[in-house]
């Protein structure tokens, strides 16, 4: 009953830290729990890696199936549907079309993370993920924000909770011909000076 709280509060916390991953050669292949997680964090990469292709060839049932939503998974997002969540892979399919990505795109995850506990069946990842239109396809690149909780059930990780937000853009940086010049008829403010006669 209280897993929703605790799902929450897990996906909050992720934003806030930076997860490495664990250099193989520090593995232990003899330790079944190292190599379980290790397991995990592939498999679950795969998926966020399967769920960002689909989504630049446009196939919105393909990128949900990717990521194996339950009945009950809660879907979040920043800027659509009035900040109500959805539920269920239909909910995570109709955040997807409320986002209008474009069709025959390049999907990339850059920094993807992913971390496991085993012990307590739940595993956790994100990522930016980046929609580049090939040449011709058309539409602007598109760079979303994307994390989410899986948990193991009857054996399968599944989607519990994901959120989706579009990325901040900062501001283009301006041209050096569109910055203001300055004038040396105009007074320094900072000197006291007066304004030349005529002004």
């Amino acid at each position: 009953m209280h897993r929703a709280p605790a799902l929450a509060a897990a996906l909050l916390a992720l934003s806030a830290c930076r997860v490495e991953r664990t250099p193989d050669e520090y593995l232990n292949p003899r330790d079944a729990a190292q190599v379980e997680r290790r397991e995990t964090e592939n498999e679950i990469a795969a998926r966020v890696g399967a769920f960002s292709e689909a989504l630049g060839r446009g196939a919105q049932a393909d990128a949900v199936a990717a990521l194996l939503p339950a009945s009950d998974t809660h879907v979040m997002g920043v800027g659509f549907n009035e900040g109500r969540p959805r539920f269920g892979p239909l909910g995570l399919a109709a955040a997807l079309g409320d986002l209008n990505l474009p069709r025959g795109a390049v999907g990339r995850t850059p920094d993807l993370r992913v971390e496991t506990d085993a012990r307590e069946s739940v595993a956790w990842f994100a990522t930016h993920l980046e929609l580049l239109p090939v040449v011709g396809a058309g539409g602007q690149a598109q760079r979303l924000r994307v994390s989410g909780v899986f948990t193991r059930r009857e054996g399968e990780w599944r989607l519990a909770q994901v959120h989706l937000s579009r990325a901040e853009t900062p501001a283009p940086t301006p041209r050096p011909d569109s910055l203001p010049r300055p004038d040396s008829q105009q007074p320094n403010p900072a000197s006291g000076a007066a304004p030349p006669a005529g002004e």
